[in-house]
């Protein structure tokens, strides 16, 4: 029965990601923790979304900005090696409001910071450098991408490439540190399959969603996914 919950949960969520970006892990994280111990909830999270992610720009992958993917995602890794040191110098809960705060203002009043304006080295870089801090740095990752500028194929499948890859450090480091994930195969396998529909179902709704509603109920999940964050730190 848990690995049937699981596996519902991977394909709402994947479908969720797969018609606009961001929501999808979160759903994901929340109902694995209804069945999953909390020592290994987060390993298993992002195995889990490593999959999804790149299963979703196998699927989009002729929409993939790969001019801005690689600027990206090398300044990323330069901002990761040199804030490393400080990984615990930020109150979590702190960084979750100022993370909240920021894609709110990024999403309503985007020419505070120009933030659609970014050249990806900079966004790959702060980022990066707030993804040892932060938690929940999906919709943040969706903030900073000049969605403008792009169409919604390109938005879900490069967003994909980056979470992906970013999801990939996270399972390898805790793979480095010694998790077992073997004693979850079944889960995961199920996981996995459930989320390669998801992808495939939330591929097929994005093609009959228009540009315009596509950016307003962007904008509105978003604006859901950051307010959660600063009630958290208030609660």
């Amino acid at each position: 029965m848990e690995i049937l919950w699981l596996g519902l949960a991977a394909f709402v969520g994947s479908t969720l990601t797969g018609i606009m970006g961001v929501g999808g892990g979160v759903l994901i994280l929340v109902i694995m923790a209804q069945f999953v111990p909390p020592s290994v909830l987060i390993p298993l999270h992002a195995l889990v979304m490593l999959y999804s992610n790149l299963n979703r720009v196998v699927i989009q992958r002729r929409h993939i900005r790969w001019s801005y993917v690689w600027p990206f995602l090398a300044a990323g890794v330069i901002a990761i090696a040199l804030v490393s040191r400080w990984v615990n110098s930020v109150p979590v809960d702190l960084g979750q409001l100022l993370l909240g705060l920021f894609v709110l203002i990024a999403t309503w009043r985007p020419n505070w910071f120009q933030v659609g304006q970014w050249p990806a080295s900079l966004s790959g870089g702060i980022t990066g450098a707030l993804s040892m801090f932060l938690g929940a740095m999906g919709p943040m990752v969706m903030a900073v991408l000049p969605r403008a500028a792009w169409i919604r194929h390109e938005i879900i499948a490069t967003h994909g490439m980056v979470m992906g890859l970013q999801y990939g450090v996270k399972a390898l480091a805790f793979a480095w540190i010694g998790f077992e994930w073997i004693a979850y195969l079944p889960a995961l396998v199920a996981m996995c399959l459930a989320a390669t529909l998801g992808n495939l179902a939330g591929a097929r709704l994005l093609g009959r969603v228009s540009e315009q509603h596509f950016k307003f109920v962007l904008n509105a999940l978003l604006t859901v996914l950051a307010l959660r964050l600063v009630v958290q730190y208030f609660a």
